[in-house]
């Protein structure tokens, strides 16, 4: 599901590794300016945990798939 703009609701399409490297970003259809700045601690702990799910991502890879 992608993260709708809060003013005009058109998807922007922003990941949480966009927002963390830019907290303040402009909806390219309504041009709101949007604030997504956190503390610090939240920020770390965030990244901390997007990097632990890569690392599971990363030992987990070559596991067949089966569909």
């Amino acid at each position: 599901m992608a993260m709708p703009c809060p003013s005009c609701k058109a998807p922007l399409g922003l990941t949480l590794d966009f927002i963390i490297k830019n907290p303040v970003s402009v909806c390219p259809h309504c041009q709101v300016i949007m604030n997504f700045s956190a503390s610090k601690v939240a920020t770390d702990d965030l990244k901390k945990g997007l990097k632990q799910i890569e690392d599971l991502k990363k030992k987990y890879s070559n596991i067949a798939k089966f569909d």
